[in-house]
């Protein structure tokens, strides 16, 4: 169970990792949010801090998430090019911070680049950011193509295994879709989850704060089996501080060993 520093955007990177830190929460999703931070020094001073207070990173989500349709949905072969080098820049920056899996958004619904191709696009990145040790997740995102159960099944059917996913709750919700048919639809290629809490009116919220019921949402990832990490991810104004990050994730934390016991 992990927070993503994301969820102090726009605080810098690193300021917004140590606040998780002092509030005690040992692992989380790093998300990165310009070009600098992908230099050596910065690098190598940010591993350095997640270090002194064994911080674990368990997930990578690039700044460059709203680039990838023109990247990767493309007709033009230089820039397809252009944007493969630049993922393996991303890709070895989050193999240096130990992270298992990278968080990629991919092409947006609104664009008229086939969907076919669009996958065979993902399937040649996937490919490549293994070669990293990390698996490329597609995430459920409402504006892009992904961000429906149909397309969601569809990538399954064209890719098999090559296809690994991250489940983001909010963005089901945003998106018109059940969070259940989304979980049956990724299936075995589920590798990570952004979750978050919700009530009527209110669609992001802090893990014990809305009316979900996790319980039942531990018992459905159990039978599957799911066997990734969980990052509480949400907004800066849907919570107090840091603390109310780390009683989310203890709240989790404490669901899923009961159901363990179970």
């Amino acid at each position: 169970m992990g927070v993503s520093s994301s969820c102090f955007y726009p605080d810098c990177t690193e300021d917004a990792v140590r606040r998780l830190q002092e509030a005690g929460i040992e692992e989380i999703e790093l998300f990165l949010n310009t070009f600098s931070e992908l230099e050596p020094g910065y690098t190598a001073a940010l591993r350095r801090q997640l270090a002194a207070q064994g911080t674990r990173v368990l997930s990578f989500h690039p700044f460059t998430s709203g680039m990838e349709p023109f990247f990767f949905a493309t007709d033009y072969g230089r820039r397809a090019a252009d944007g493969r080098e630049l993922y393996k820049r991303l890709f070895d920056c989050a193999a240096q911070y130990g992270a298992r899996v990278f968080v990629f958004h991919g092409d947006y619904k609104t664009t008229p680049y086939p969907f076919e191709r669009y996958c065979e696009s993902f399937a040649g990145l996937s490919s490549l950011a293994r070669e990293y040790g990390l698996l490329l997740c597609q995430e459920n995102v409402v504006r892009c193509k992904c961000g429906s159960v149909d397309s969601v099944r569809r990538m399954r059917e064209l890719l098999g295994r090559e296809a690994h996913f991250a489940l983001d709750l909010k963005q089901a919700l945003r998106s018109g879709a059940d969070i259940y048919d989304m979980l049956d639809a990724m299936g075995e290629g589920l590798a990570h989850i952004h979750i978050s809490d919700h009530a009527p009116g209110r669609d992001c919220l802090a893990p014990g704060c809305g009316d979900f019921d996790f319980r039942a949402f531990f018992q459905r990832l159990r039978r599957i089996p799911y066997q990734g990490d969980v990052v509480v991810e949400l907004y800066r104004s849907n919570f107090r501080n840091a603390e109310e990050l780390a009683g989310s994730a203890a709240f989790l934390r404490e669901l899923s060993a009961e159901q363990a016991v179970e």
